[in-house]
């Protein structure tokens, strides 16, 4: 059994993740003062109604979808550590500047979160009795 695609059909693959990635990405994440937001905008609106995509386009748009994406990142990782057996914690109120100073990150990055990561030292970490809600309270099947 063959495991590859035709060379035909890799070869539209490419040319497809070409498009997306070297025409489509830039223009959606490029900025020049706002003014390729409005233009983005309009573009999804109008394609937006003959066919589904996507309408978050502009800067601050596009600025909430990344937040958005390293908070799922994030997870993914604290998700990947717990399953080695260590512990991680999310923190968001920190001093960015700051941070951004140590890392040695531009003036211009925005800094979504840090994840502490550690063992766990026994006991002594929980302050008291841990408090869950019932799973039956939390998730519902749709």
């Amino acid at each position: 059994m063959r495991r590859n695609s035709p060379p035909e059909k890799q070869t539209k693959r490419i040319a497809n993740f070409e498009g997306y990635y070297g025409k489509l990405m830039p223009f959606l994440y490029a900025r020049c003062f706002g003014l390729l937001g409005g233009l983005r905008w309009l573009i999804s609106r109008t394609i937006g109604l003959f066919r589904p995509m996507q309408r978050e386009v502009t800067e601050s748009d596009v600025r909430v979808v990344v937040h958005k994406s390293c908070a799922l990142a994030a997870q993914t990782f604290m998700l990947a550590m717990a399953e080695r057996g260590l512990d991680t914690c999310p923190l968001e109120g920190l001093d960015s500047r700051r941070v951004k100073r140590i890392l040695q990150l531009p003036r211009g990055a925005e800094i979504n979160m840090i994840v502490s990561c550690g063992v766990r030292d026994g006991d002594r970490g929980v302050w008291g009795e841990r408090f869950r809600l019932p799973f039956d309270e939390v998730y519902r099947e749709v």
